[in-house]
């Protein structure tokens, strides 16, 4: 049986195997649809514009349409995988899982994001139905990130052999890579949260990925901050007694993605 994914231009639809059914999520015409019936149905789209000023854009996709998608597939799929996020823990410092409760800080960019996830989240677990999977990706990067993102800096400057300026990168992040995202995606059949289990630094992470491109990062990069006005970050990863993720498959993915582009 086939699956579909809604949301054709996220970065995760690029990992989805070529032959899965892939949608836009704009003026989706379900009555195309009716007669359709699928193993699995990915919803892999998302408002993400922090820039936006109000709650009521992030409700409208993340939420409504979101369920209204859960709705008219529920009897057409045997799974529907949804995506919430690991901001929604962001108030922890250290490990989580999902025995935790949701903590998140109502004071910074992803706050009307987390909102409507939660919302999302809250409804999504009053239906009448358990074919509904929540996956909680801690961060993930590919080149498709979109623009304005520090990783699509830092791939256009790889790519392209491009001089950028970068704010702080002195931190460690549990962080993993789409492909892996969409791995756990084919194989849940119950909510989990997606990461590695492990932290990584990310400007030594950065550093080797210009190493391993044949490039010096300093000609390239140049460091633009003030260390006096840095907050300091917390550090979030996931509870797990094994790493499920490793660095070099991080790094391998990653560079995997720029050869793509660079030959």
């Amino acid at each position: 049986m086939d699956s579909l994914v809604i949301g054709n231009t996220s970065q995760l639809s690029h990992y989805f195997p070529e032959e899965y059914e892939k949608i836009s999520s704009r003026n989706i015409d379900l009555s195309l649809y009716e007669n359709s019936t699928y193993d699995r149905v990915y919803i892999t789209f998302a408002e993400q514009r922090l820039e936006l000023k109000t709650l009521a854009p992030f409700i409208e996709i993340n939420v409504d349409l979101t369920l209204d998608l859960i709705d008219f597939f529920k009897n057409r799929t045997n799974y529907i995988i949804i995506y919430g996020s690991c901001e929604l823990w962001n108030n922890y410092i250290g490990e989580i899982d999902l025995n935790d409760k949701f903590d998140f800080n109502t004071d910074c960019a992803y706050t009307q994001y987390c909102v409507s996830k939660q919302m999302m989240i809250e409804k999504i677990h009053q239906l009448d139905t358990k074919k509904v999977i929540v996956l909680y990706p801690f961060n993930f990067n590919s080149i498709y990130r979109k623009p304005g993102q520090l990783f699509y800096k830092i791939f256009d400057s790889i790519i392209n052999k491009k001089k950028i300026q970068i704010g702080d990168t002195y931190f460690y992040r549990d962080i993993v890579h789409p492909r892996y995202v969409v791995e756990r995606s084919m194989l849940a059949i119950e909510d989990e949260i997606v990461g590695s289990g492990r932290l990584t630094f990310i400007n030594d992470f950065i550093r080797e990925l210009y190493i391993k491109s044949g490039l010096n990062y300093d000609d390239y990069v140049t460091e633009n901050y003030n260390m006096n006005i840095i907050p300091k970050k917390k550090i979030l990863y996931l509870r797990s007694k094994e790493i499920k993720y490793s660095y070099n498959d991080l790094l391998n993915d990653t560079l995997n993605d720029l050869k793509i582009w660079i030959n």
